[in-house]
């Protein structure tokens, strides 16, 4: 209300000359169509990309008729049929226009499944399905490595069967999150591995659970790291064996005996960083269940590379809504 009477105040003092500029104005505003809150682009697919058979990788395509007015083609080499949505998230997906504007919210954080299934008038299940096609299409992009001075660390979310209706065969449920039957680090804690340079890149995932193992940290971290880059990390065990087996530079740091940062360079502060704000934002989801962890690791990692982006939601939707899934080829 006080910007509103700041305004009139501001009227009260124009000229009769300056008062016709501004309901001419006003009347032009009228006639403007309210626009959505970002513009659908239309969904065509791997936009500019040479379409390939999603089974062979091969080009050598022909055309095979139209289904629902989407051009379907045909694979000469393996004789697999398909369209050019096939094995991305959209595949399947009767309403393509809204889970493109749903991925774009998504960029934004991401609401209660509820709200997200009310807002765009689909059931909740279905929100469910598409949070998760459309994180699983980015799961599947080029791999990237870290360079420079990387830093890598673990935090660890408690196990969890959300939405298991059968878990209290096995064990009691615990009410509103709980707590850990064991103290420390357990099979009750599972690890989600961050690695992060001081580019910018964030590299991320689950590595098992319990304590990480240099299995673990390969599993995440395998060929992610740049052969001229120095790893920097705690002084866990795991770590120095991964340096020491992939010949990578290594700078450890002693936290717990209160040593943070050494030569005033190397030091683990970004990565502790993004921990600190991937287990804020988790706290809206109010727990997520273990099998789909990653997949909420892999949404943070992503938010975290488009933050900075004028297009941050239209960046966020090409890289997850048109990404074609790597499949194994079928064996003769």
């Amino acid at each position: 209300m006080d910007k509103i009477e700041h305004i009139l105040g501001l009227i009260a003092g124009f000229s009769d000359e300056e008062r016709a500029i501004l309901n001419q104005k006003l009347e032009q505003a009228k006639t403007l169509a309210i626009v959505p809150r970002s513009p659908q682009k239309p969904v065509l697919g791997p936009a500019k990309k040479k379409i390939r058979c999603p089974q062979c990788e091969s080009s050598a395509l022909k055309k095979h008729g139209k289904y629902r007015n989407r051009q379907r083609y045909k694979c000469l080499s393996c004789s697999k049929t398909f369209n050019d949505l096939s094995n991305t998230p959209l595949a399947g997906v009767h309403s393509t226009e809204k889970i493109r504007q749903f991925a774009t919210e998504m960029a934004q954080g991401g609401v209660a499944l509820r709200k997200s299934a009310e807002e765009f008038g689909i059931s909740l299940p279905t929100a469910f399905n598409w949070r998760h096609k459309i994180i699983q299409g980015y799961s599947v992009a080029e791999a990237r490595k870290l360079s420079g001075i990387a830093e890598a660390d673990e935090t660890f979310f408690l196990y969890s069967e959300k939405g298991n209706k059968a878990v209290s065969k096995f064990r009691k449920p615990r009410k509103r999150g709980g707590k850990a039957e064991k103290t420390g680090i357990s099979n009750e804690q599972v690890p989600v591995l961050f690695g992060c340079d001081r580019h910018g890149e964030l590299i991320l995932g689950v590595a098992g659970q319990g304590r990480v193992s240099l299995k673990d940290i390969e599993g995440v971290l395998g060929n992610r790291i740049d052969d001229e880059a120095i790893l920097c990390t705690d002084s866990h065990p795991s770590f120095r064996a991964f340096a020491k087996t992939n010949r990578i530079k290594y700078r450890p740091v002693n936290v717990s005996k209160g040593k943070r940062v050494v030569k005033k360079i190397f030091h683990v502060q970004h990565v502790n960083s993004a921990h600190a704000r991937m287990k804020g934002w988790m706290i809206r989801f109010k727990g997520v269940s273990t099998k789909h962890l990653n997949n909420y690791a892999q949404w943070f990692g992503l938010m975290e590379e488009t933050k900075s982006l004028t297009d941050r939601e239209e960046n966020f939707a090409d890289r997850t809504v048109t990404q074609r899934r790597k499949i194994k080829p079928q064996s003769s």
